[in-house]
């Protein structure tokens, strides 16, 4: 379902399925306008299956990684310039921001290098509340940026459910390029979109002004308080380090338990099942809580839940110290190993062979390998120290433990 946006969006799509069709629909609409997409590598994986659908080419860019907290934050102007001038008949460029913990890109600048090399850029804004840039305390929106298409959605603090999900497209040259790809990719996927309903289509309205502040000054009671008690530690409190990191997303709230004694994991789930909170664990360390307009009456609860949290082993917990090695060569589309005959190996035998899926290490949340690319020593060894971590978990290994790996068969 289309309708006019309130803001900047020359379109906007209703999306009632959720944020991955938002991803899909990105990754389906890129083929038209080149070969191969350059995808931030923390990127959701609906933009790999993307991959997978489109059959497009793609190349990574590694996220900076604040190795204190363990914890990925975004991309650089100048890593993105190296690499539109590495490939030619690039498509778009794909990029998250804000990122989990709140960490804002330089999107301006992203926008220019991407937009100097003619390619548009697309920003996954998943991570910050719909409709955003209303409030002056509140970053701008990628699109008044120079962003070309985003997808946005949020998931309030104390909310099981997300919000709504939009694809929303600029007024830019690049974004016009850009407007009969999402069409076409919208009519193939429209079974899965739904059409929506006149009232959920209000709820994506801006939410009143009185009601954001509300949100920003709720958010920060809950940080006053967290940094009142000195248990645990705010990531954004270190964003200064990182020249890349443009702002800061007041709504979200990423606090490393594990300096605090108790496993991100454990905390979520203790946070839900005993207090009926949601909240996100990016890594072993490091909680996420998002603040929506509207969600004000549980911060009181939120920070008497936090500050209940157990300590059941203080020192057992504290992020990984060490940064993921560089990636290996790819030498296969994404679709190509996707569908190659694949076989599962050891981690030793593994090494020199070809990824037949996306294995990705918590701490940094980032995938370590993706399908396509050659597996390293370095990147088996990394996995190892991963999993030896007490808070340290591997996703999409053949084995929870990392010492199975599947692998394209020669």
């Amino acid at each position: 379902m289309q309708h006019p946006s309130a803001q900047v969006a020359r379109r906007t799509w209703f999306l009632a399925v959720g944020a991955p069709l938002g991803h899909l629909m990105a990754a389906l609409a890129a083929p038209a306008l080149g070969r191969t997409l350059v995808v931030q590598r923390d990127a959701p994986a609906a933009v790999t299956e993307g991959l997978v659908l489109s059959g497009l080419d793609a190349v990574f860019l590694r996220p900076t990684v604040d190795p204190e907290h363990g914890v990925a934050h975004v991309v650089r102007a100048v890593d993105l310039a190296q690499m539109l001038a590495a490939h030619d008949q690039v498509a778009a460029v794909h990029v998250v921001s804000p990122s989990r913990c709140g960490a804002v890109a330089d999107i301006p600048a992203l926008a220019e290098t991407a937009h100097s090399a003619g390619v548009p850029l697309m920003v996954d804004e998943t991570w910050r509340e719909p409709l955003c840039g209303v409030h002056p305390d509140l970053p701008p929106g990628a699109l008044a940026q120079g962003a070309d298409l985003i997808v946005a959605g949020h998931a309030p603090l104390g909310e099981d459910a997300s919000g709504p999900v939009l694809l929303r497209l600029g007024h830019g040259p690049q974004a016009e390029r850009l407007e009969s790809s999402v069409d076409k990719a919208f009519d193939f996927v429209r079974s899965m979109a739904g059409s929506g309903d006149p009232e959920r289509v209000r709820t994506v309205l801006p939410p009143p002004r009185d009601r954001v502040q509300a949100a920003i000054a709720s958010a920060e009671r809950i940080r006053y308080a967290i940094r009142g008690q000195g248990r645990f530690a705010l990531v954004g409190e270190g964003f200064g380090r990182f020249p890349e990191i443009a702002a800061a997303d007041p709504l979200r709230i990423a606090v490393d338990t594990g300096v605090g004694g108790i496993c991100a994991y454990d905390a979520r789930n203790r946070l839900a099942d005993g207090h009926r909170i949601r909240v996100e664990a990016v890594t072993g360390s490091v909680i996420v809580a998002s603040v929506a307009a509207g969600s004000v009456s549980c911060t009181e609860r939120f920070i008497d839940a936090v500050h209940a949290l157990p300590s059941p082993r203080p020192a057992a917990h504290a992020a990984l110290q060490v940064s993921p090695p560089m990636p290996g060569p790819s030498q296969l589309t994404v679709r190509e190993a996707y569908f190659a005959k694949s076989r599962t190996v050891t981690a030793a035998e593994a090494v020199g062979r070809l990824s037949a899926s996306a294995v990705t290490a918590c701490p940094p949340g980032v995938p370590i390998v993706l399908p396509g690319e050659v597996i390293t020593a370095q990147t088996v060894a990394f996995l190892a120290l991963v999993v030896a971590s007490p808070s340290g978990r591997v996703l999409g290994a053949a084995a929870a433990d990392a010492t199975m790996l599947r692998v394209v068969a020669e």
